[in-house]
């Protein structure tokens, strides 16, 4: 009992350090582990011990989902460096017109389009740098543009391929088994995003610029024009992964090398090895936070801590439909400031504990963070692609999180509900 109390104090200090910004959640995670394993009588050294097991182990146990961000920075890179992006954008925004619902609502579909297949800040910064300046060139206020743009880019995530191979290797199960769930998100997001952006259209805004306008409006006009059949880029790899069941990382592949050839054979290479390079840099923040995460997993599954902390869990996560979709509606918000239902925070090592020890299936704790994903997505203050995106349109951060957290929350609590009932 005293090292289940001790395993929840370590938990919940950094927790707290965290959530203040006072240790980086990195450096945070791979603390945590350590202590964790300490605390549950893991030995130092030795084939199961923590220098081998948890720090080395840890390191490489998430090797397959950082790879698959590296190609899948890859692909955004490329989608970027040929002008793929940018047309779509344009196109979109040429379909919308002087229409602010119009617009709002196209570029929440092309933001959540391009990021079902891009991610990590570089990709914030590229899209958002363009479609909040043809938002607020429409009269929208910051507030409302910065909120479209974030919740285009919460649909995109609910299947963004990174991201399901990323909680698939979590909960050691295939993504052809969380693929249907991550569908019905989809669903769910695309619906909620939708009376999102008309309940904050209805009213017209008086038209002022937070940024420069017209200068994103320049650059875009002066973007490259690409074929129309390279439009289908970034649904190529949707498409292998998620009807034809091929693996993540040949299908970016398949996208890059579509992406390269169709928009500029002659230069196809040159192109491919800079977007590669660039690219890699894009992901690092994400592949460094996994590497940590493989600590933490390896230290909460290790025999010596999964039998302490069996006992304690089991009297606190419901295991039937009722309670269990109560419980993760009602405390979705524990997953921000990357808080115990967060995947990408202190979550990791819940969700890990929760699965080595049996209490839940693989894909009902699955389900069930998958749930709370939804509020963490973009309504996190501490997420760089929310901070950015209040930088740029001069807003403050909090009043983005605020006015995002009830449809977030709401998208949440009915995926809680047809995970209960699904799972359980």
């Amino acid at each position: 009992m005293l090292q289940a109390i001790g395993i929840l104090v370590v938990f919940f200090i950094f927790a707290a350090l965290m959530m203040t910004q006072r240790m980086s959640t990195l450096l945070a995670l791979i603390c945590m582990a350590i202590l964790i394993a300490l605390i549950g009588g893991v030995p130092l050294l030795g084939k199961d011990g923590i220098v081998e097991n948890v720090i080395n182990g840890g390191a490489l146990r998430l090797a397959s989902a950082y790879t698959a961000v590296m190609f899948g920075a890859w692909l955004g890179q490329v989608m970027f460096q040929t002008g793929i992006s940018q047309d779509i954008i344009r196109r979109a925004a040429e379909l919308g017109g002087d229409r602010p619902m119009a617009v709002g609502i196209a570029m929440t579909a092309v933001t959540a389009l391009l990021f079902t297949t891009m991610s990590g800040l570089g990709a914030v910064i590229m899209i958002g740098s363009i479609v909040l300046p043809i938002l607020m060139g429409v009269g929208i206020k910051p507030l409302k543009a910065a909120t479209i743009y974030l919740m285009g880019m919460a649909v995109g995530f609910v299947i963004n391929l990174m991201n399901l191979n990323t909680y698939a290797t979590l909960a050691g199960v295939t993504v052809e088994l969380i693929k249907p769930f991550g569908m019905i998100q989809l669903v769910i997001s695309s619906v909620i995003a939708l009376a999102f952006v008309y309940m904050t259209l209805r009213k017209p805004d008086v038209a002022w610029a937070a940024v420069d306008t017209q200068a994103a409006k320049e650059e875009l006009a002066k973007a490259k024009k690409v074929p129309l059949y390279s439009l289908l880029t970034p649904l190529i790899p949707l498409v292998l992964v998620l009807f034809l069941k091929w693996s993540v990382i040949p299908a970016f592949l398949v996208g890059i090398i579509y992406g390269a050839l169709t928009t500029d054979l002659r230069d196809s290479l040159r192109l491919m090895t800079k977007a590669a390079h660039d690219g890699l840099k894009d992901g690092a923040p994400a592949i460094l936070l996994m590497v940590a995460i493989g600590m933490v997993l390896n230290a909460v599954f290790h025999p010596a801590v999964k039998g302490i902390m069996q006992a304690v869990l089991g009297n606190l996560v419901p295991t039937s439909p009722i309670p269990y979709i109560l419980f993760f509606a009602a405390l979705a918000p524990l997953a921000l400031y990357r808080g115990p239902l967060n995947m990408w925070g202190l979550g990791s090592g819940i969700l890990a504990t929760i699965i080595s020890t049996g209490i839940l299936s693989p894909m009902a704790a699955m389900a069930g963070f998958m749930s709370t994903e939804r509020v963490q997505s973009v309504g996190d203050p501490t997420n760089t692609q929310t901070a950015w995106t209040a930088s740029f349109t001069n807003v403050e951060v909090n009043a983005v999180a605020k006015k995002l957290l009830p449809w977030l929350w709401l998208m949440a609590a009915v995926s809680a509900l047809v995970a209960g009932f699904q799972y359980l």
